[in-house]
Parts: structure tokens; C-alpha cells; sequence
């Protein structure tokens, strides 16, 4: 296998297309994966700086798993399953329209597994920090404010710096989806 030489970034031309939801949702739509997107970005550049992992392509498999966690959602209530019919469904976008490229099977299976347990409860034996599953869980839930209209519990989250982002949360929360977009643009282009 080739080894990464360089730390992967986001296509320069990279857009959502809101076909790719299965349930078009202001809940859950392309406005949530943009914010998920651009949260998930924040907390991988804090882990990092804090020495949490140690793959390569951490960055790679936490964007594509943040693309496309809700993609597969029937409804905006209470659901399980949305992160299992995900990985099963929506690959060929995140290869196609992200990655530019088919990954091996290995590599798949940690953003697949990553994507299935975002919408289960943690396991009892905790996901370690730095983690992709981790991280992808503390993203999303700190967009969980759209939500609740208050900030989540501390406690909720899987890294100790993570309620530090609620700010951060709260200010993508008052963007519109144009604004989103540029400065996912922006992050390609950085």
C-alpha cells in the first residue's frame, strides 16, 4: 500500500448536493453536514494538536464519515439505524464526490463502522480520544444545539475539550448555507 506522504484535504470544488439525502430535512439535511463537517474539522485539528492519534488518514476517513453519517435518514425522529443504512448505502458518494477515489476495504471499514455507531448508543468500553468514531460522535452532537436550543451536557461528549467547540456551534448555527459552504471552500483551500 502507498504511504501517505502528506496529510489528505477537501477537493477545492467540493459541494453537498442535497440529492444525496435520502430525506430532505432542515433537521438533518445539508446545512447539519456542512456544520458537522466544519465541527469535525475544529475538534480533529484540536486532537491533533494534542497528540490523540497517531493514522495518517484520520483527517480523510473523519471528513468522508461526517459527509455522509445522516445521508441515509427515513425521518427526523429517533433512529438507530440511519448510521447502519448509511455505511451500507452511501459509500459511492463519499468515494466519488469527496475522495476522488475507491478506497480498499480496510480503510472503508473504519469510516463504515465510524458512520454505524454514530447513531448507537457508546459502547460500555469507551471509544478512545482521537478516535474516528470519537470524533465524528462529539461533531455531530455538538450541532445538537440546532436541537435543543441549549447547549448539551458536557458529560455527553468523548473528549474533555470538546465543550470548548459549543461557541463555535452556536455561531454556524447562525450562518446560512452559503456561508457554510465558503468556509468549507476555505478549508480546501488551506
Amino acid at each position: 500500500m502507498e504511504q501517505l506522504t502528506q496529510e489528505w484535504t477537501l477537493p477545492k470544488n467540493f459541494r453537498i448536493d442535497p440529492s444525496w439525502f435520502d430525506h430532505p430535512s432542515s433537521l438533518h439535511g445539508k446545512m447539519h453536514t456542512l456544520r458537522v463537517m466544519i465541527l469535525a474539522d475544529e475538534l480533529y485539528l484540536r486532537a491533533k494538536q494534542e497528540g490523540l492519534f497517531g493514522s495518517p488518514t484520520l483527517y480523510r476517513d473523519l471528513m468522508a464519515a461526517a459527509l455522509i453519517h445522516d445521508l441515509a435518514r427515513k425521518h427526523d425522529g429517533f433512529c438507530m439505524e440511519h448510521g447502519l443504512w448509511a455505511k451500507n448505502t452511501k459509500r459511492p458518494i463519499a468515494e466519488r464526490y469527496l475522495l476522488g477515489f475507491r478506497l480498499p476495504e480496510p480503510e472503508w471499514t473504519a469510516i463504515a463502522d465510524a458512520i454505524e455507531a454514530h447513531s448507537k448508543p457508546d459502547p460500555t468500553l469507551p471509544f478512545p480520544p482521537g478516535s474516528l468514531p470519537a470524533l465524528l460522535k462529539d461533531a455531530d452532537g455538538l450541532d445538537r444545539v440546532r436541537i435543543y436550543m441549549k447547549p448539551p451536557n458536557p458529560a455527553y461528549f468523548r473528549h474533555r475539550f470538546t465543550a470548548e467547540y459549543l461557541d463555535l456551534a452556536w455561531e454556524l448555527l447562525e450562518l446560512d448555507e452559503g456561508r457554510l459552504e465558503e468556509i468549507i471552500i476555505d478549508k480546501a483551500k488551506s
